[in-house]
């Protein structure tokens, strides 16, 4: 098992780096890395925090360019969501600001170690995809938000491709 702050490998219930303690009765542990697992109200939160602390910097974007409508538009709100998120769960912390305020972090799947700054950019670059798949993005991405309420480790289908997994910090 891994410490949920800074990723040390536990050898007790408390971390010999940081000195925190793994949550008791956290819920569902991670079978592989032994993390109590980020529940889908926790992930949701977190999403909806991101997308109102990018609000502001989106409608200043889409101000300055003229017109939402248009694919040239939208390139520059999709640059932004994808630094947010790739540059901060790339961080030893694997937190973008909502996972903060949820208390949950992005890890390896394999290892409970922070995740690389590939595994950040694939875990993004996959629900925008989704997002551009004309006829079927809504449904996909509906069904991304959604798979973790079935899965064992409830990740996404964008957490099973980057090979990630959100847990409690």
């Amino acid at each position: 098992m891994y410490c949920a702050n800074c990723g040390t490998k536990l050898q007790t219930g408390t971390c010999t780096v940081c000195g925190a303690s793994s949550p008791v009765g956290a819920g569902r542990r991670d079978a592989v890395t032994g993390l109590a697992l980020a529940g889908w109200w926790l992930r949701v939160g977190a999403t909806l925090f991101d997308g109102l602390v990018l609000v502001l910097p989106e409608f200043l974007i889409v101000w300055a360019m003229g017109n939402y409508t248009s694919t040239v538009s939208r390139l520059p709100v999709f640059a932004l969501q994808g630094f947010y998120g790739v540059y901060l769960l790339s961080r030893p912390r694997g937190q973008t600001i909502g996972n903060r305020v949820a208390r949950t972090r992005v890890v390896s799947a394999s290892t409970g170690q922070p995740i690389t700054v590939t595994s950040a950019f694939i875990r993004w670059f996959v629900p925008a995809v989704f997002s551009f798949v004309f006829g079927v993005g809504t449904i996909l991405i509906l069904l991304d938000s959604l798979w973790p309420l079935w899965d064992q480790r409830r990740q996404t289908l964008h957490d099973k491709i980057a090979g990630t997994i959100v847990v409690m910090v």
